[in-house]
């Protein structure tokens, strides 16, 4: 069985999906999959998807010894097909 490709054309974006989690989808119906797919089937609802907003996008997050090191629009950049793409506090 091959991995279909992402259609290039359309940007991952980044979406909440609950209170903590982030997923990198094209749209809210596929956020909403992929977290359903992870949490089981109806966990969530549409009404659980929400785009994560530029500010949270380019906050800059610290690693384990404090160094400010990185952002959620850096881990979206490099994700390369729709999926999970972090827990975060919102």
């Amino acid at each position: 069985m091959t991995t279909p490709v992402r259609d290039l054309a359309r940007p991952l974006l980044a979406f909440w999906v609950g209170d903590d989690d982030i997923y990198a989808a094209v749209d809210e119906v596929q956020a909403l999959e992929l977290a359903n797919a992870i949490a089981g089937h109806s966990t969530y609802v549409l009404d659980d998807v929400m785009p994560v907003s530029p500010r949270t996008l380019d906050e800059r997050l610290r690693d384990d010894s404090g160094r400010q090191a990185w952002t959620l629009r850096g881990l979206l950049v490099d994700q390369k097909e729709p999926g999970y793409l972090a827990g975060y506090e919102q």
